[in-house]
Order: C-alpha cells, then structure tokens, then sequence
C-alpha cells in the first residue's frame, strides 16, 4: 500500500466547481494542484487500485460528496489512465483537524 500526504491544496466544493464557475477559473484551479500535487509527490499510479481518500480540514469540513471536485484534480495528477481499468473502488472520508490535508492511501488490487 501507497501512502500519500498532500498539504495545502485550495478547499474547493463540488457546488462552487459546478456552479457557472467560468472554465478560465476552472482551468487557474487545475493547474494549482497540478503544481502542488507535482511538487508533493511523484507518484503514477498504472496498475489497477483501490484508493482512499481522507480529507482532513481545519474549519467547515465538507462533506465527502462535496469533496469530489478535489478527487478528480487530484486524481488527474497521479493517475496517467483514471479510468476503470486503473481506478477499481474510491472510498472518500472527511475529518476536522488541526490542519488542512489529503491523505490518499493506494492499495493495488
């Protein structure tokens, strides 16, 4: 099992993602976690896997339906191929916490 501990990635809900959030804004965001993920980790994921994602937050924890935006610009980092036949089962757990984290735990399956 892969662990991984991502720390200061923007907090960002499902609902403002979606809600007419204009695709420049969209793309800005993409390309922050792009930067933050590259540089926290190295990480490329190719064999089928399960993964967990927990959301640890310090202030107004989302819940883990809300978090999906976060699993996908994260997922889009570590995950060349994120389709079925890599990424098998995704678990998403929240938490508040003393500080802002992802920690993703890879089980190849």
């Amino acid at each position: 099992m892969t662990t991984i501990e991502l720390v200061d990635l923007p907090k960002l809900s499902l609902n403002k993602w979606y809600a007419g959030t204009h695709w420049t804004k969209r793309k800005a965001i993409k390309d922050i976690y792009r930067v933050l993920v590259g540089s926290q980790t190295k990480h490329k994921q190719t064999v089928p896997c399960e993964v967990t994602y927990h959301f640890y937050f310090k202030s107004r924890p989302l819940d883990p339906s809300n978090c999906i935006a976060m699993v996908k610009l994260v997922e889009d980092c570590i995950f060349p191929d994120d389709s079925y036949k890599i990424v098998r089962r995704l678990t998403i757990f929240v938490s508040k916490s003393k500080k802002d984290e992802l920690v993703l735990k890879i089980k190849n399956s």
